[in-house]
């Protein structure tokens, strides 16, 4: 890798990071980042093979081998030995398999990043493919496809399929279940073992680790690891079959959502060869970024009502292409005129492919490890299978109306729409024929809303330079609370901030913030290709705002949220959820970062404020103010209530969406100080792996079984999720019960070197933070939750993470077993979610009634 890819790969990362990259002997890829800040380290490996690679006759074998992994290792031959070691460090793991790469990551604190990458290696090259084990894996597979059932996310993907050619492994369903893996048990170990010596070698792999050491370091440690992986001779690139059939649309919904509000989700799809999309990568990218910069979205949202349009160059199941999402929040009366006006903005898109796309924000820390070493680890496809002729050499020749394919997820009334189904997944779907439109029919264009600097005309300015505030409370009167500064942590050059947060009714905030969200969407798009940010957020404290980035009409990029903010407090109709997405269990936890907390907030100004950078005294509390008086004119409608209703017997059921069972109980702290918050993470970390193991491998429940940790306005709750394709409701409820009283105080009895390790571990995932952004974030949070009287001491500054610390470090091995004995003795406030098939009609359903 050349200096030009390695300082791409850096993009985004905190301005103090250094990467390198090396190509071993035996084919491995290496690549480190050296981020000074990063509390943990996360280490990834990765494999190119996927689902794509399957055997037709054996579809979900490269899924099935990515559980298989963790069943043992030849140095560590345990069946849950990573899952122990990695709880013992009080870190994560987790693996995914996609349709050319399965990778595994690791996150974990520093000192253990030796010993987690040896295992890591161990795992990825000398797995032990226990028989029996693999036989007991292949039922839990099965159960994670039934639970996969209820995720759009599958049915999407079974929809795209068809929209390619038959033969083409990709048109088949991939998720592997017990019926396609076959009934010859002997023989599938067999396969397994073969497919993992064909694919899971040096020259497929790539090793990746972010953390705060030296980069030369972690060079040398993921080379001496590395060394360790079977080499192979060099691969044969595989050839870039075209998946894709002749151009077309199709319509899907997913079986459960029938009921849903959602208008649903336009996807349109413009395919690639392989080779000719990676040499294109930037001005792809260019592209991309033209779509998403808010002209578009103004254009569109004349005539339709867009939630969220997102143009992406790595769409998930389609191989190469550019992707346009546009979601919908109601049903339009004729799609023609939105594509039409998509591939006009295209086409002058391709025109103008040269323009530098805007400086890149921080990215997650958590996500770059695995998308570089996915990209390392990608085959390159053989030249010459897809045919380039000389007038399609260039990406945008294949971004035309006649190269484009449609995906339209529809969320509307279907009573008179004939649909047919996928048997594997019993997805309704159905041919979308749809005569490109012309030219003509696109809407008119509309001007990008840039924010002006008409903050200037009606707000009096302030010296720049001179008389700049002291860190502490700038002002407060009767409705206006006014911070300034005080962030105790690096401040980008030449940024300027405005946090905003103001009281708003606790019910309909999920529906309130999501109409805000679309008014202010080609908003939020302009500042973002601007080089500012925008953010909105809302829970029982209110609603609120962070605007960040140059000075230049950021005020009035306020001003404009503010106004359309006004306009969706003022709407008392629900705008309703989004469509419903992944598992029943993760609904479930979902809940407990939206619900309330029990006890209302404190006294709150009509409008606080947190402004840093570049401004004086005067024009920092004149611009205040200003927003203040905007906010004076709002409406106090309130909005219908977002919670699902309990069956007054203490249990809160779920609408019946699928076939499978599902129950969670809910447990609030007592308070919400950060002693009550690390107290309730250190029993997640010693109830989960023992309760997943519990439910899953001893009761045989289902796939998903999990205890996770969740906040509302700083609130803290637990989770403890089982879901199950068979197992009754009441019986869910029994197991989760029957674990708390036998295990709960046993599991959370630890010896001083024990918690000492859990401690390290949640200081290396909520620690001071890694990036500017997240401390903009937490620091903003933590001045919400002061009281509103609270006055400025005289070396204020905004450092929540240090309390925060020193309350950790407080805690003792008492601490934690009191809590568990009253989690044991059910004296904590607690709750019941369940989920259950119902029929029409029948009794059951009269005890499930239908999230609002």
């Amino acid at each position: 890798m050349d200096e030009a890819e390695s300082d791409q790969a850096s993009a985004g990362l905190p301005p103090d990071s250094r990467v390198a990259s090396r190509r071993l002997a035996n084919g491995l890829w290496l690549m480190a980042a050296q981020v000074p800040r990063a509390r943990q380290s996360r280490l990834v490996g990765a494999a190119g093979v996927g689902y794509l690679d399957d055997p037709p006759d054996c579809r979900g074998l490269a899924h099935l081998l990515e559980h298989g992994l963790f069943l043992g290792s030849g140095r560590w031959p345990g069946r849950n030995a990573l899952a122990r070691w990695v709880g013992t460090q009080g870190g994560r793991y987790n693996a995914h398999t996609g349709e050319g790469v399965t990778d595994v990551h690791l996150h974990l604190p520093v000192e253990a990043a030796e010993a987690g990458l040896a295992r890591l290696v161990d795992l990825l090259g000398y797995p032990r493919l226990d028989p029996g084990a693999l036989a007991d894996e292949v039922e839990v597979l099965d159960a994670e496809f039934r639970a996969r059932l209820d995720d759009p996310a599958l049915h999407r993907l079974a929809a795209l399929g068809r929209l390619f050619d038959p033969g083409h492994p990709a048109a088949a369903c991939h998720a592997g279940n017990r019926a396609t893996l076959g009934d010859d048990r002997r023989e599938l170990v067999t396969r397994l073992q073969a497919f993992h010596a064909r694919h899971y070698h040096a020259g497929r792999m790539a090793l990746v680790m972010l953390g705060p050491q030296p980069v030369d370091e972690q060079l040398g440690l993921l080379e001496r690891h590395g060394r360790r992986l079977p080499a192979t001779a060099a691969d044969t690139p595989s050839p870039d079959r075209w998946r894709w059939a002749t151009p077309r649309g199709v319509a899907w919904h997913s079986p459960n959502e029938s009921s849903l509000p959602a208008a649903g989700t336009l996807e349109l799809l413009w395919p690639l060869p392989g080779a000719l999309a990676d040499a294109g990568a930037a001005p792809l990218q260019a592209v991309a970024s033209q779509l998403n910069a808010g002209a578009l979205t103004a254009t569109l949202q004349q005539a339709y009502a867009v939630q969220a349009l997102k143009a992406d160059t790595a769409p998930e199941g389609t191989g190469p292409a550019l992707c346009l999402a546009i979601e919908l929040v109601e049903p339009p009366a004729d799609i023609a005129p939105l594509v039409a006006t998509c591939q006009r903005a295209l086409r002058q898109a391709c025109r103008r492919h040269a323009i530098t796309p805007p400086p890149a924000r921080t990215v997650d820390l958590d996500a770059w490890p695995r998308e570089q070493a996915r990209r390392l680890s990608r085959r390159p496809p053989a030249r010459g299978s897809v045919p380039l002729d000389r007038d399609r050499r260039t990406p945008s020749a294949w971004l035309t109306p006649e190269q484009c394919r449609l995906l339209w997820r529809e969320g509307a009334e279907r009573a008179t729409v004939t649909w047919r189904q996928i048997e594997e997944t019993a997805t309704p779907w159905r041919p979308l024929d749809l005569p490109w439109p012309p030219a003509a029919s696109a809407l008119p264009e509309v001007a990008t809303p840039l924010p002006s600097r008409r903050d200037l005309a009606d707000r009096p300015v302030g010296p720049r330079s001179e008389d700049r505030p002291a860190a502490g409370l700038l002002f407060r009167d009767a409705r206006l609370s006014l911070w300034w500064d005080g962030l105790d942590w690096p401040t980008r050059e030449a940024e300027t901030g405005w946090c905003l947060g103001w009281p708003a009714g606790a019910t309909g905030n999920g529906g309130r913030l999501r109409d805000w969200q679309r008014r202010t969407l080609a908003l939020r798009q302009a500042a973002g290709a601007r080089g500012q940010a925008l953010s909105l957020g809302s829970d029982a404290r209110g609603d609120w705002l962070m605007a960040r980035g140059h000075s230049a009409g950021l005020a009035s990029l306020v001003d404009q949220a503010l106004d359309d903010w006004m306009a969706s407090s003022a709407v008392t109709v629900s705008t309703g959820p989004g469509a419903s997405g992944g598992l029943l269990a993760q609904q479930m936890l979902d809940h407990l970062a939206t619900r309330p907390p029990p006890c209302p907030p404190g006294a709150m100004p009509s409008l606080l404020c947190w402004a840093r950078g570049e401004m004086g005294t005067r024009e920092a509390q004149d611009t205040a103010r200003g927003f203040a008086e905007r906010l004076s004119q709002a409406s106090n409608a309130s909005p219908p209530r977002d919670a699902p209703p309990g069956d007054g017997q203490g249990m809160t059921w779920l609408a019946p969406q699928s076939a499978d069972r599902a129950v969670m109980l809910e447990v609030e702290g007592g308070d919400d100080g950060p002693r009550m918050r690390w107290l309730l993470q250190l029993l997640a970390h010693c109830h989960d792996a023992a309760f997943h193991r519990e439910m899953r491998q001893r009761r045989g429940l289902g796939y998903v079984a999990a205890v996770r940790y969740r906040e509302s306005s700083g609130w803290p709750r637990l989770g403890y999720v089982v879901q199950s394709p068979k197992a009754s409701v009441e019986t869910l409820r029994q197991a989760i019960l029957a674990f708390l009283d036998a295990d709960a105080v046993r599991l959370a009895r630890l010896d001083g070197p024990q918690l000492e390790r859990l401690r390290r571990a949640l200081l290396a995932r909520q620690g001071p933070p890694e990036t500017h952004d997240e401390a903009i974030e937490r620091a903003w949070q933590a001045l919400r939750r002061l009281p509103f009287d609270s006055p400025s001491p005289p070396d204020w500054h905004l450092a929540p993470w240090q309390q925060e610390c020193a309350a950790l470090d407080s805690l003792t091995a008492a601490d934690l077993e009191v809590l568990a004995s009253a989690l044991a003795r059910d004296t904590l406030p607690s709750r019941w979610w369940a989920h259950a098939p119902a029929p029409p009609g029948s009794p059951a359903s009269q005890h499930c009634p239908p999230a609002t």
